[in-house]
């Protein structure tokens, strides 16, 4: 019996044996490239083993991907990186059997549960993919032969969605089941020392404790959590979603006002490409204004990019570091 659970004496769903597609719709007004990339898909799907078809509407999708084939598929694809989209595709939707899915564009990737209610935001596709994969494994551990919809209702909306998103603090914080469900644990912040630039995924509490200065930072940016138990489980990605806030914006000044602190540059020309991407891509638009094409290698550096489209290094760092600072000022 299908119950958005698949249950049966020779099968039963689980957080571990979760299968994922990704489809791909095309804009219906561009026609060139989507041949090309058809036959990338169908190269993709052989790699990695899993099932190229069509779907009713004649869209391509890739199905039977593992969770980290699709991290694989998409950088096959080429629709991991801002701005480097094939122009012929309008949306890329990661889903599973289970109705929870991400529909991605190349800014973002809205998440949504059953028909067409909004779940939650991610900038990048893996953090859309993880939150697919808290979101199922919370499911999957806790219902009772229950649809989604049955156990969201029976949990309650804000409930699934701030267990999911780590927006709130289980009832016994040693019990990581009562979190993230039997396969999560609760998540730890990478280490942070003194003159350490801050990472989306730090600690709240642990910002706090080596930056006592960034409490009433977090506070103008209306993050009440500050000093609240809640912190203790929530890193700054987390407590942006909870807020509405770009974490990005708010990371770019605290790390702005780290570098002014301790005399260090939050770039340098050793600054890979990735970082620019995961960290700061709300500079993006200064490295097209600069005619800064984007490399195929994510590892290539800000001072290789600069050389290579002439770039002055120093004047390209100090637009940079006023965008982080919240300079309006266009570059």
């Amino acid at each position: 019996m299908i119950y958005g659970v698949m249950k049966t004496k020779e099968f039963t769903m689980t957080s571990d044996n979760l299968s994922f597609s990704v489809e791909i719709d095309f804009i219906p007004d561009i026609t060139e490239g989507r041949n090309e990339f058809k036959e990338k898909m169908k190269e993709t799907a052989k790699k990695l083993n899993g099932t190229f078809s069509l779907d009713q509407k004649m869209r391509p999708l890739i199905s039977g991907l593992t969770k980290e084939d699709v991290e694989k598929t998409l950088q096959e694809l080429n629709l991991v990186a801002f701005g480097m989209w094939p122009s012929c595709i309008l949306t890329c939707t990661i889903s599973t059997a289970i109705p929870i899915r991400a529909v991605g564009m190349s800014d973002g990737w809205d998440i949504y549960t059953g028909k067409k209610t909004f779940f939650a935001f991610a900038q990048f596709p893996s953090d859309a993919l993880n939150i697919i994969a808290r979101a199922c494994t919370y499911y999957l551990d806790h219902e009772s032969y229950q649809t989604l919809d049955e156990f969201i209702d029976s949990t309650g909306y804000e409930t699934f969605r701030d267990t999911v998103l780590g927006n709130t603090a289980p009832d016994d914080p040693t019990n990581a089941e009562n979190y993230y469900g039997n396969s999560w644990n609760t998540p730890k912040g990478p280490e942070l020392k003194e003159g350490d630039f801050i990472r989306p995924e730090h600690n709240i509490m642990q910002i706090l404790e080596v930056y006592p200065d960034m409490g009433p930072f977090l506070m103008e940016y209306g993050m009440s959590c500050v000093g609240c138990f809640i912190s203790y489980d929530e890193n700054l990605w987390q407590a942006a979603q909870s807020h509405g806030m770009d974490v990005f914006e708010i990371l770019g000044e605290m790390n702005e006002f780290i570098a002014d602190k301790y005399g260090k540059p939050v770039l340098t020309k050793d600054t890979p490409m990735e970082d620019i991407l995961t960290l700061y891509p709300q500079l993006l638009p200064i490295f097209q204004n600069h005619n800064i094409a984007m490399p195929q290698d994510m590892t290539t550096t800000i001072g290789t990019l600069c050389d290579n489209a002439g770039v002055t290094l120093s004047t390209f760092i100090e637009a940079c570091d006023a965008r982080l600072r919240g300079d309006d000022k266009e570059f």
